[in-house]
């Protein structure tokens, strides 16, 4: 794994060789689209700096909201790494043209909160789930949890809730699932991910609330009321931002990662749905059935991972 480091910035007020690295495997670890890892890291300073790299997807994230979300993420954790370090975290964004640039600077020595330092721990544990989650519900409090691990500025969070907002929610899945399944350049785009160096097969789902999330065209959709009973049965957050733009796109993602991390602090198994996201008229048929002030980026989906039969463990 390269990091560009600047050679100027040798003495006690840069990183080392050692906490460039712990940066860098921080940033590894993030989540991104089609696990592309859409970013370049340079280290300069106490400054670590993620510029947006564009790579071809021309049909699954035309607008780059993916990318940026990856971004985002990438960003969560390199925050959670220069907090590990024992430093203080400024985090800033800019723009110039349609690419983000996004930095953290260890500004000066602080000691990491609890719940940061269980974060950065869940790191490595951190795996996107699109099985069926266990059908117990989530333990007592853990929604209000996932929600605070989630606040930021110009990022809300709302969960799902009673039958009629998860059939409006389905029948927007279903909506966006058609779509894409009937565009042949999509389709012909996502095939080709579908690879030994790509995305497996099985992140795609075969059924249920995974299957809406990355469409192809042999998926079983499954009909909105068989959707709406699982989106009920399991916890499925929004995840919205105050505004639209390139760095509300990272915003959320970096929000999106502390939620996804908290969550796998505690055991619990998460995954994120953004593709049917990508349409405006889904945008604006969540945010007018949640009676939402914002712009929906994505799904999360929490639960608890299926226990094992007694002669499996």
């Amino acid at each position: 794994m390269s990091v560009a480091r600047a050679e100027a910035d040798g003495g006690r007020d840069s990183w080392s060789e050692d906490e460039s690295a712990v940066l860098a495997e921080a940033v590894h670890c993030a989540p991104s689209v089609h696990n592309t890892r859409p970013w370049e890291l340079a280290v300069h300073g106490r400054t670590a700096e993620l510029r947006e790299r564009t790579v071809l997807a021309a049909q699954h994230d035309p607008e780059g909201r993916d990318r940026r979300i990856s971004l985002g993420a990438a960003l969560a954790n390199l925050v959670l790494a220069i907090r590990g370090l024992g430093w203080a975290a400024e985090a800033a964004t800019s723009l110039a043209g349609d690419l983000v640039t996004a930095t953290a600077t260890g500004t000066h020595r602080s000691r990491p909160a609890d719940a940061e330092n269980r974060r950065r721990r869940a790191l490595t544990d951190r795996r996107s789930h699109r099985h069926a989650f266990d059908r117990r519900e989530l333990p007592g409090g853990t929604r209000d949890v996932l929600l605070e691990a989630l606040a930021a500025p110009g990022v809300t969070g709302r969960w799902i809730a009673g039958a009629d907002e998860a059939l409006a929610v389905a029948r927007l899945l279903d909506y966006a699932a058609r779509v894409f399944r009937g565009d042949a350049e999509y389709q012909r785009e996502l095939a080709l991910w579908i690879t030994p160096r790509g995305v497996r097969p099985e992140a795609f789902g075969t059924g249920g609330l995974a299957a809406v999330g990355l469409t192809t065209s042999r998926t079983r959709l499954p009909d909105e009321a068989l959707l709406a009973d699982r989106i009920q049965r399991e916890a499925v957050l929004v995840v919205a931002t105050s505004a639209d733009t390139p760095q509300d796109h990272v915003r959320a993602g970096a929000a999106m990662e502390q939620a996804w991390l908290e969550a796998a602090s505690r055991d619990l198994a998460a995954s994120v749905m953004t593709q049917p996201l990508h349409l405006e008229e889904v945008r604006a048929g969540l945010a007018q059935s949640l009676g939402l002030a914002a712009v929906p980026q994505m799904l999360m989906r929490f639960g608890l991972p299926v226990e094992p039969e007694v002669g499996d463990r």
